[in-house]
């Protein structure tokens, strides 16, 4: 299945070199790689939410044609066998019988009734698919979300790799120069404490990123290849993350716009009322009689005088003209729904709004927290630069280089989250202007 829109923040192109982590290097290497459109691809088909939203266009597409049939004609035939005796009929009494009926009827005109029946079922048919649609999008922004967790969870081991490789130094470093006797006991005690505690942050950050798969899982309904894959993806250096930002796709007014256009909710809500307006034709017709046809053709096989063969072709009028005011019912609660179905459209409406708004500042927020963990990681390293030079030649103590270190690692964990921040954003500004995936499927009856 293909996507008919592809994604903005994809444009960041994390679909090249397979990831490597300490949990993936088990993983066989006939292990398939996949990126982010392929988990979308599986998920389109696994998850239950799709499944079910399937379900209930076909069901839809089944009411529209029980609709339907009420306009098209019912034909029937019947047969029967029988022995009959018919008292002092001549020039025979009693003989076998077989008999045939063929029926049929036609309906011409209800005022109505039948024609807005079958357009309000047309209508909830054009809802489900709008309902899928939905589904389809808030699947696809769930599953980016998820996928740049895992992306960030990778990134974030990285920062704790090296962070255990700078401590690691460190403390080989004051060691030897306790024993050169230039630093004291305590400056190697404090290192080899930062180094636990370093090893302990790679650890968490290691069973952050099989918790981020599992959750990825859990979302495209499956584990792909029962759990033996790897995911593509660009190994970027941080100093390059800034670079790699996707543009927000259009200004709040034209993706206000867009929304009020393409947005599955809100085409829902217009063939709720399109369907709603329907019933209350339909619930109208009732105060109307029924205009038809219909015909009878009779056949009979025996020796008995009395029975011919025959037919019969008639049109007929039916009305309920008082009804004990059940359609005065049926019209007033039709009324009221369309009434229902305007108010929930303003209030989708005045959400969508909302959405599109929020996730627009939202995204603008986390673009320039991007810049902003960019200046900041270069002015940290320049900081550790300085304190290790300063440890180094005595000038500088332990704390000074420890501190200099934390916020250097602090520095790289926040911009690898604000970047990845702003690529989820991105995931949600698309569902809140109404992007969705194709979200075509094989008929019920081909399942």
């Amino acid at each position: 299945m293909r996507l008919t829109v592809k994604s903005f923040s994809f444009a960041i192109a994390f679909c090249a070199i397979g990831l490597t982590t300490h949990a993936q290097n088990a993983t066989t290497a006939s292990a398939p790689e996949l990126d982010l459109e392929q988990f979308i691809e599986i998920a389109l088909v696994n998850n239950p939410d799709v499944d079910g939203a399937r379900n209930q266009v076909w069901a839809a597409e089944g009411r529209s044609t029980q609709a339907a049939s009420a306009y098209l004609p019912r034909l029937s035939v019947s047969g029967q066998a029988a022995r009959v005796h018919i008292n002092d009929l001549t020039p025979t009494d009693e003989d076998n019988l077989l008999a045939g009926t063929l029926s049929g009827d036609q309906l011409i005109f209800d005022f109505g009734k039948t024609t807005g029946s079958i357009s309000a079922a047309n209508s909830q048919v054009k809802s489900a698919r709008a309902y899928l649609n939905s589904v389809g999008s808030n699947l696809v922004s769930s599953v980016k979300a998820s996928y740049y967790d895992v992306l960030a969870s990778y990134y974030l081991i990285q920062v704790a790799n090296e962070q255990v490789d700078s401590y690691q130094k460190h403390y080989e470093r004051a060691a030897a120069y306790y024993k050169a006797g230039v630093k004291s006991k305590i400056d190697v005690t404090n290192a080899e404490v930062e180094l636990a505690n370093s090893n302990l942050q790679l650890l968490q950050s290691q069973f952050s990123l099989k918790s981020a798969k599992v959750n990825l899982e859990k979302i495209i309904g499956i584990a792909p290849n029962n759990g033996n894959y790897l995911i593509k993806m660009n190994d970027h250096e941080l100093a390059k993350f800034r670079t790699l930002l996707a543009d927000i796709p259009g200004t709040l007014e034209e993706l206000l716009q867009r929304a009020s256009l393409q947005r599955p909710d809100l085409v829902q809500a217009k063939k709720e009322i399109e369907s709603a307006a329907s019933l209350l034709t339909s619930a109208q017709g009732g105060y109307w009689p029924e205009i038809g046809v219909s015909g009878v053709y009779n056949t009979y096989d025996t020796d008995l005088a009395t029975f011919q063969d025959q037919w019969q072709l008639g049109i007929g009028l039916n009305w309920d003209f008082f009804s004990g005011f059940r359609t005065n019912g049926e019209v007033a609660e039709a009324k009221s729904n369309l009434r229902i179905s305007r108010s929930l459209l303003r209030n989708v409406e005045l959400t969508a709004i909302q959405q599109v708004t929020d996730s627009y500042h939202l995204a603008e927020e986390k673009r320039e927290s991007v810049f902003l963990a960019d200046k900041i990681l270069k002015l940290a390293g320049e900081n550790l630069s300085l304190a290790d030079g300063r440890y180094k030649t005595g000038l500088g103590d332990m704390i000074e280089f420890n501190d200099a270190q934390l916020r250097l690692t602090e520095a790289k964990s926040n911009l690898v989250t604000t970047f990845f921040d702003y690529n989820t954003a991105l995931a949600s500004l698309e569902n809140a202007i109404g992007q969705f995936p194709d979200m075509s499927s094989p008929t019920a009856e081909q399942q």
